[in-house]
């Protein structure tokens, strides 16, 4: 049997995990890579290459550099046509004639159960909104946003413990096992389409903005109170993750997770030096009753980083709180 040929988009240490799977598969062969050109980066703009890219050097595999967008330059320096172009965790707009370029289909790797979170963040969405199991997707890629036919899913059940990016690591080794196979499924098997319309809002890029909450809002959640009047008070995200999540303190435990260690959940605390902000790196919940036998949430902050001191315990900073 001859080989498929297989060209990588892409630039983390997942993009890397993926090519290696690959590489290691007798009936593949990795053509090119198409990446990121390194930049200069840190204090010292040390120009670094980035996972994908240090494999593709290790392995003596053609390096396709892309600075600021895919254009014409980008296809002259494509010497061989692939059966498959594999995209994964690239953060560009593929133009048309690159989707059209593999002899047999582009393909992307996303790691929620499509059609549920299609967009940029499905592992931190997937957790904060309290899902208890999820799935890796291999689908085809066409001209609509995330929703090509489904080629193959693996599922695995969300531990409560996992950030997002325990949740990640999971989900690409699952997918990464035996991924050759996964890959040749296509050419045998008849992808299945999916919905137009998603039962999930879209699991879109997060900001700091989105992750705040206010000093007020945590006490509440600390002292197993919910919200009734403040709801003004908290993003837009997180007042939609409420809904689905059975209590205040609740919600914030699994922002804490999903949030972490980008771009994280955090408030303004007061301090005898001025309002500080706090970063809430590790958060617990403690479900206690009432005299009247009705269960409550309570918010235990285990671990938090206020500005300008280190990372500790709260049992140790909160005396540095003023009210």
């Amino acid at each position: 049997m001859n080989k498929y040929t297989i060209a990588i988009s892409g630039s983390t240490q997942r993009t890397a995990i993926c090519a290696e799977a690959l590489k290691n598969d007798e009936n593949f062969e990795i053509v090119w890579v198409l990446t990121p050109k390194p930049k200069p980066s840190g204090r010292k703009k040390i120009v670094t290459p980035n996972p994908l890219n240090i494999f593709a050097e290790k392995n003596e595999v053609p390096v396709v550099y892309v600075e600021n967008k895919i254009d014409e330059t980008i296809a002259s320096q494509i010497s061989i046509t692939p059966d498959f172009l594999l995209v994964v965790d690239f953060g560009y707009f593929i133009p048309n004639w690159l989707l059209n370029l593999p002899k047999i289909a582009p393909l992307n790797i996303h790691p929620s159960e499509l059609p549920k979170w299609r967009g940029t963040s499905p592992g931190q969405f997937s957790i904060l909104f309290n899902d208890t199991e999820s799935a890796v997707t291999l689908m085809k890629i066409n001209n609509k946003f995330d929703q090509g036919p489904i080629i193959h899913q693996d599922f695995f059940k969300i531990n409560r413990s996992w950030n997002h990016e325990d949740y990640y690591s999971h989900a690409f080794k699952l997918m990464c096992d035996g991924l050759g196979g996964k890959v040749a499924k296509f050419t045998k098997d008849v992808a299945r389409s999916q919905p137009e319309k998603s039962p999930t809002m879209i699991a879109y890029k997060l900001k700091k903005e989105q992750t705040f909450v206010t000093w007020k809002i945590l006490k509440m959640a600390m002292n197993g109170k919910n919200i009734e009047n403040q709801k003004p008070q908290l993003s837009k995200l997180l007042l939609k993750a409420l809904e689905h999540n059975r209590s205040l303190a609740l919600t914030l435990e699994r922002a804490s997770k999903a949030f972490f260690p980008w771009p994280g959940l955090w408030t303004m605390v007061p301090t005898q030096k001025g309002e500080k902000r706090m970063k809430l790196l590790s958060l617990e919940v403690k479900n206690g009753e009432e005299d009247k036998n009705k269960n409550i949430d309570k918010l235990v902050l285990i671990t938090v980083h206020i500005e300008g001191k280190d990372p500790g315990l709260w049992n140790d900073v909160k005396n540095s709180i003023v009210e």
